[in-house]
């Protein structure tokens, strides 16, 4: 098995079907899905048992958890195959995804490194909100917050051997679990290839965990969080590093306060 792709949902009846179908609709051989329940009560089982029964790369488990880290870290432990993804039930890869991540898969199957690509992130209404891009990833810049960072695990891909090295998802986190996953992998220096191609889609429901975090600004206070944690696991050189970058960006939105017309 090549590459194994983890679902985790609970109460996901709502999009659990076209999620199963979107991976279904680009499956070749050597992926496999494994989907992760939490004990639902809201008709996830029938959905799931009908399309186990239609799609023989479909793989389950509904029993209880500790929340969606534990749930990931379930399907990790279960994964065939070398490489993983996880795509959130809401989510869903883009038409072409996974020809093109196997592809590369295949030919660098051995290297560790995560690939990452494009994500559509979009609004409630169903009209795109932004491109999400990360193609400038560094260790400084990204505990400096400068830089995108792949906003959704739909757009990325990774040896499931990278687990071995930085561990496993939180169980205690319940929301920021892919930031400290990106976070946690610069600092052991593992390293990001970016593919300027879209690979996610990722929905901004007002429902979903992410929107309600987003609330009275947790997000970002949760995150500024983790990256002060990970700063302290800096060396000396990298710490300056980080403080110039933001000393840097400082200074030059300042000075395109006060003289917009020389920064033209």
């Amino acid at each position: 098995m090549v590459l194994t792709i983890i679902t985790p949902v609970y109460n996901g009846s709502a999009f659990l079907k076209s999620c199963l179908e979107n991976v279904s609709s680009q499956w070749q051989d050597g992926i496999e899905h494994i989907v992760i329940d939490g004990g639902s009560k809201d008709g996830t089982l029938e959905i799931l048992k009908e399309m186990a029964e239609k799609f023989s790369h479909v793989q389950w488990i509904s029993e209880k958890d500790n929340g969606q880290s534990d749930a990931m870290n379930k399907g990790i432990q279960m994964a065939k195959g070398n490489w993983i993804s996880f795509l959130n039930v809401d989510d869903f890869y883009e038409k072409g995804a996974l020809n093109s991540v196997l592809n590369r898969i295949k030919t660098n199957e051995n290297e560790e490194k995560i690939l990452v690509g494009n994500l559509n992130i979009w609004n409630p209404d169903g009209n795109l909100r932004n491109l999400n891009m990360p193609s400038n990833m560094t260790l400084p810049l990204l505990i400096a917050d400068l830089c995108e960072w792949p906003f959704n695990p739909s757009a990325y891909f990774y040896p499931k051997s990278i687990h071995e090295k930085i561990g496993y998802f939180p169980e205690k986190e319940h929301f920021a679990m892919d930031y400290d996953f990106i976070l946690k992998s610069a600092v052991a220096g593992i390293p990001f290839h970016y593919v300027n191609e879209t690979w996610g889609n990722f929905r901004l429901l007002p429902d979903a965990k992410t929107s309600q975090d987003q609330i009275g600004n947790q997000s970002y206070l949760r995150s500024q969080g983790l990256r002060d944690f990970y700063f302290e696991k800096l060396n000396f050189a990298q710490k300056m590093e980080v403080r110039w970058l933001k000393l840097n960006w400082y200074v030059t939105l300042k000075w395109r306060k006060f003289f917009p017309k020389l920064s033209e």
